[in-house]
């Protein structure tokens, strides 16, 4: 597993490579450039597996360079690195399937998580020169939650829905997808799908004789109880009080 770090800030690049736990990730090679000119170079003489790469850089950004990988039909699972959690950013490198990013300053901690979960879904996708599946273009901040909230809708049935289940979906990091999120909402996404469920399961309620046992059933929830127990928390009274007003 070859990983190429490309920032145009020289301490940076060398922060990275010494903070890095080679043996711990399994990581063969690593390959640094200062510039995009400088990673096509590499990356065309070298097999790269993962790269992190600085979004702001003079002359060509890391979009770009992500974007030219992708035109090549290269197999690269890429981490962003920026100073900024800016929405704009995160919308652009899920369109460009990018794995999820590293805030800077780096912290060796999450350096090393991202990786890690980086390399873990590399491996489930495999390591061939076949490029990695691109979920449909997200082409604004609407469509984009539009796209999450579909899913959640068309899944809410599923014991299994939670933030892995749509970052699956979506192809990329649960983290990643968590905090895009909250920036987004000020709310978690898990917070958000629990409401959702009790949403649905308030008009099944209302709309229909179905029992608390089957509409617990259809709104994901792992048992009566449990469901019982998150709708009172949620609304401040019980189904029964709910569905019969009172």
């Amino acid at each position: 597993m070859n990983l190429l770090i490309v920032d145009d800030e020289f301490y940076i690049v060398q922060g990275i490579i010494n903070a890095l736990n080679r043996e711990a990730l399994g990581i063969d090679q690593v390959f640094s450039a200062y510039s995009a000119r400088q990673a096509r170079e590499i990356i065309r003489k070298e097999t790269v597996d993962l790269m992190i790469t600085d979004i702001e850089m003079p002359r060509e950004d890391g979009l770009s360079l992500i974007e030219w990988t992708q035109v090549q039909g290269l197999s690269i699972t890429t981490l962003i690195l920026t100073g900024h959690q800016r929405f704009d950013y995160a919308q652009k490198a899920i369109m460009m399937h990018c794995f999820g990013y590293i805030l800077k300053p780096v912290d060796q901690r999450s350096l090393e998580c991202e990786l890690k979960n980086a390399i873990k879904s590399r491996s489930k996708a495999g390591t061939t020169a076949t490029p990695l599946p691109i979920p449909a273009p997200v082409t604004n901040a609407d469509h984009f939650v539009e796209k999450v909230r579909s899913f959640i809708s068309s899944n809410i049935g599923s014991p299994n829905l939670n933030r892995d289940m749509v970052a699956g979906y979506l192809h990329i990091n649960p983290d990643y997808l968590s905090s895009l999120f909250h920036a987004k909402f000020n709310q978690t996404l898990s917070s958000y799908i629990a409401v959702a469920r009790i949403d649905k399961a308030k008009e099944m309620l209302k709309n229909s004789s179905l029992s608390l046992n089957e509409i617990s059933e259809k709104t994901g929830f792992s048992n009566t109880s449990y469901f019982h127990k998150q709708f009172k928390k949620i609304t401040g009274m019980t189904p029964q009080q709910y569905r019969y007003g009172r």
